[in-house]
């Protein structure tokens, strides 16, 4: 077909060569050049640091009323519009409610940790900007015309909400067939929830009235049925895992789970895979997974009972992981906090409205600590510029105003925060170390002038001294 007329165009087809998926791990990042580990490694920050703006957005109008219901006022009463600090106070309301939501959320088994991924899943749906006051019994309604619902869960604060399906197809219908729905005086902005949303032992939640939902005591009260029905008892930090090796490269994670799972306490099974580099979007298996128990003594009797099993022709290798202990894990905690230290106590807030004064950035900042100075930077013509400086007194306490504030809007707008480059402990020893540096470039392109006068030749029977440039 190269080179053939269609529709009044010439075609080209030309060869393309498949997407390459594989990673350079650790070992081969350190045998490139500097520039380029450090230009691979800012890109890998840049990307698992993606976050859709929109996931946790609340509608404004419904945080207020959130807020002012559980106060027993009015809006109005929470809102004067005579008052400067109007956009301030509604700042800190969405700042409660996210928290609060988030909190909510945790006790029902969701991993925050999951909203910093970029894949997205196929059964859950986070809806949100639908008004206070739908009920969360009329909103599942809404969803369950399409198929059935694994978990609904609603924060007490009414503000947003995750639809989980059983099945994938039923998932996508109720997207295709909902978004954009009006409902009531809104309309419902829909977005795919995170891949892996909910914890392994996540206890199967279904809130569908506001006041059952209100500290998450139905969801305590569900785990503790699950545990009582399965003699397990699961707390936070009391978990063992162990490292199986020696798998048959076909020995798949359902496999693995299959024949662990009549053991008494057994929770998780992962066959650990990294991706195909000759065929992309396909995993292979490294050989070896980890198996997760609810206490030390039950992982102990599955070593005792199902070390040397033999499972697809191969006998497993059964030992206590010591990940928590591990070396290179180790390592990774001790960046992390030298990475923490060296954040410092100035946060640079962007994406600030043109609006935003001074006095709002301070009152908004100042809920989370000392401050020593704010700054607003201005154009010539006494503009804004969009961005503004937070210095506290503590790494801890900006620190908190980050967590707390990272998804905030002030004035209709999200603020980006991240923590700024600290200035020069000694300003001078900073500007000498600088006019060295311009001497020393200076003194290089004074040496090259004089050693790149170029070639010169002799002029035999001249009268002249006989020299002249090339």
């Amino acid at each position: 077909m190269d080179g053939k007329v269609f529709q009044g165009r010439l075609l080209h087809i030309l060869p393309a060569a498949a997407k390459r998926e594989d990673k350079l791990d650790d070992f081969a990042l350190s045998k490139l050049p500097l520039k380029k580990q450090q230009a691979i490694k800012r890109k890998r920050e840049a990307a698992s640091a993606t976050f859709n703006w929109n996931s946790l957005y609340m509608n404004a109008d419904a945080v207020m009323s959130s807020v002012a219901d559980r106060l027993g006022v009015s809006k109005s009463e929470l809102l004067d519009p005579t008052s400067s600090d109007a956009a301030v106070k509604q700042a800190h309301a969405e700042t409660h409610v996210i928290q609060e939501t988030k909190s909510y959320f945790k006790e029902n088994g969701v991993d925050m940790d999951a909203f910093k991924k970029r894949e997205r899943g196929d059964t859950a749906i986070l809806v949100k900007n639908f008004p206070y006051e739908t009920k969360a019994s009329e909103l599942k309604e809404l969803f369950e015309q399409h198929g059935k619902i694994k978990r609904f869960l609603m924060p007490p604060s009414g503000t947003i909400a995750i639809v989980e399906f059983e099945h994938a197809p039923e998932a996508r219908a109720a997207f295709a067939s909902l978004a954009y729905r009006k409902i009531h005086t809104s309309v419902l902005f829909l977005e795919k929830a995170p891949k892996e949303l909910f914890q392994a032992t996540a206890p199967l939640t279904d809130s569908t009235d506001r006041e059952t939902t209100q500290a998450g005591l139905d969801a305590k009260a569900s785990a503790s049925e699950l545990l009582q029905e399965t003699g397990t008892e699961v707390s936070a930090g009391t978990t063992s895992t162990l490292f199986v090796r020696n798998l048959n490269f076909s020995t798949t994670t359902d496999r693995l789970t299959d024949i662990f799972r009549p053991l008494s306490g057994f929770l998780t099974a992962r066959v650990k895979t990294k991706t195909d580099p000759k065929k992309p979007g396909q995993v292979l298996s490294m050989g070896f997974g980890f198996l997760e128990f609810a206490s030390k003594q039950q992982a102990a009797a599955a070593i005792t009972a199902m070390d040397g099993y033999s499972l697809d022709g191969h006998k497993l290798q059964l030992r206590a992981s010591h990940k928590a202990t591990d070396a290179a894990e180790e390592r990774r905690k001790e960046d992390k906090a030298k990475k923490l230290a060296a954040r410092g106590t100035k946060i640079i807030i962007k994406n600030l409205p043109f609006e935003a004064t001074k006095k709002d950035v301070r009152a908004l900042f100042a809920a989370y600590g000392q401050l020593r100075s704010v700054r607003v930077p201005k154009k010539f013509d006494k503009g804004a510029r969009g961005f503004a400086f937070a210095d506290f007194t503590t790494p801890k306490e900006a620190e908190n105003a980050m967590d707390a504030l990272r998804d905030t809007h002030l004035l209709g707008r999200r603020l980006v925060l991240d923590f700024a480059a600290e200035d020069p402990d000694d300003a001078e020893a900073e500007i000498e170390a600088m006019a060295k540096k311009a001497g020393s470039q200076l003194n290089k392109v004074a040496l090259q002038k004089l050693t790149s006068g170029g070639r010169k030749k002799f002029r035999v029977g001249d009268d002249q001294d006989g020299l002249e440039e090339a």
